[in-house]
């Protein structure tokens, strides 16, 4: 298992890096890797505890771009619908050599989701945030996420294989500033209480006023461990 693993993820990005092959503006056309751990502390059927922590590579993945944290509460108000808050502290710079700036974001979520079948389900995120920046002013913005993910059952540790999109809403320029796109997304089972997740993501943003859409391409690697 760990061989079929290791393979797919180098095949992975062979892939993505033969693709993406033009040259990095800042943001514009980089190739980026972000690195998340998980660990879900509680569960039962009403409540969940969980905590992660992700690290994101700038300028084709060659220096640490920023590192987060983000401790997650949530409470199942139904069968198909989950409530939850989250408290995300991240440090972030814009170029290799430049210090990190603070932000402290604070989340409110509702994460409705069905099941469709015995293979697949769909579901959605909705998140409203206070963004809370270093040497700049505050501002709201909220999430909408919506995926769709099929299980597998006939390819080894493989569990499903999903896609979804992410669309960022800034109420102080009262527009819509990103999306995050992930058109394949791989899960597999290691172990029982462990699981790895691959993705590849197009980030793409609108900066300032500009109405122009800047994108970034991701190569992402989650893991997420239950005790």
């Amino acid at each position: 298992m760990r061989f079929f693993v290791s393979f797919l993820c180098g095949l992975l990005w062979f892939s993505t890096f033969s693709f993406l092959t033009a040259e990095p503006t800042d943001f514009d056309e980089d190739l980026r890797a972000w690195q998340t751990l998980g660990f879900n502390f509680y569960e039962d059927d009403d409540w969940r505890f969980t905590g992660g922590l992700q690290t994101r590579l700038f300028d084709e993945a060659s220096y640490l771009g920023a590192w987060l944290i983000f401790p997650t509460v949530q409470y199942k108000v139904h069968p198909n619908l989950d409530l939850g808050g989250t408290y995300l502290y991240e440090e972030i710079r814009a170029e290799a050599g430049e210090g990190f700036y603070k932000l402290h974001i604070f989340w409110l979520h509702a994460s409705p989701h069905w099941k469709l079948n015995e293979d697949w389900t769909f579901a959605m995120r909705h998140v409203l945030g206070y963004r809370s920046i270093e040497s700049y002013h505050d501002y709201w913005i909220s999430r909408h996420r919506f995926s769709i993910n099929c299980a597998v059952d006939a390819f080894g540790p493989l569990m499903n294989v999903g896609m979804g999109t992410e669309l960022f809403y800034n109420y102080e320029t009262d527009r819509l500033c990103e999306n995050r796109l992930i058109p394949l997304n791989f899960c597999f089972k290691l172990g029982k209480q462990a699981k790895l997740s691959l993705y590849v993501m197009a980030q793409s943003k609108r900066f300032g006023n500009k109405d122009s859409w800047d994108t970034a391409y991701v190569f992402g690697q989650s893991v997420g461990y239950r005790f």
